[in-house]
């Protein structure tokens, strides 16, 4: 009881923190979106209060951020997550399941000072399989990186603004979604080569809560929402699934078979 008491402490923190550059991710200049638009898109959630965005690879499996998974260098126990799938509405309605096993990438790291964050990439195995319909689809992988130029869509339900002093709003209840040009790679505050993929301007970004989320090109999933600039004024960075995407497949495979 103590131990989830903490957690529960530590998520509401966590969600109600402002912050300097830190991998969580926000949406910033969009629009609702509906889910019938984006089936594969996720809220994964803690306690029942929205943690990270995610996408549906097949019907057990949610490709998200390996950050989303851990706090103040601490990692959570993957059984306190689950998922709701299908709603646009992150407090209602769609189906949730509870999240039975989590991959991170084996060279996940992330420092704070200096700030560092590299292989941010990580597998959810659910506990039960999802029921495709028109709100809950997959999403495929995209097998290059898109060049720069090329409009982009990331949704999430992350903050929307930037309030007083920095501080993130909460974030809408409902989806929202934006397009963002994809930039070369040193108009990014953080880049890792092909391992990341740099989009968004000022005024067209993510926040705060859309961290793990969907990069989208094509309907294919070409990135993960990972991190940003500081007070989410400008270009945000994503971990290339591209260049992961071996690794994303395999460490599906590893996890065992639902009888």
């Amino acid at each position: 009881m103590f131990i989830e008491s903490f957690l529960l402490l530590l998520a509401l923190n966590f969600l109600s923190a402002g912050r300097v550059i830190r991998p969580e991710e926000r949406i910033i200049g969009g629009n609702p979106t509906e889910i019938e638009d984006v089936p594969w898109m996720v809220s994964i959630q803690i306690y029942g209060q929205h943690w990270c965005g995610g996408s549906i690879y097949n019907a057990d499996t949610i490709i998200t951020a390996a950050h989303c998974f851990f706090y103040n260098g601490t990692r959570l126990d993957p059984r306190y997550f689950e998922i709701r799938a299908g709603s646009h509405s992150k407090q209602s309605n769609g189906t949730l399941v509870k999240v039975a096993a989590v991959i991170i990438h084996e060279y996940y790291v992330h420092k704070e000072y200096p700030f560092f964050v590299q292989n941010d990439i990580a597998v959810v195995r659910l506990s039960e399989r999802l029921e495709f319909t028109n709100k809950v689809q997959p999403i495929p992988l995209a097998e290059s990186n898109p060049e720069p130029g090329t409009m982009s869509f990331v949704t999430g339900w992350g903050s929307t603004f930037e309030g007083e002093a920095g501080k993130a709003s909460k974030g809408p209840i409902n989806l929202q979604g934006v397009k963002l040009r994809i930039q070369t790679p040193n108009f990014c505050a953080v880049s890792n080569g092909q391992s990341t993929i740099c989009a968004g301007n000022v005024g067209k970004t993510t926040c705060k809560g859309d961290s793990g989320g969907p990069l989208v090109i094509n309907r294919k999933l070409v990135g993960v929402t990972s991190g940003g600039s500081e007070y989410c004024w400008s270009s945000a960075f994503f971990s290339s699934v591209p260049y992961f995407r071996e690794w994303i497949l395999n460490a599906i495979k590893s996890f065992p078979q639902h009888v």
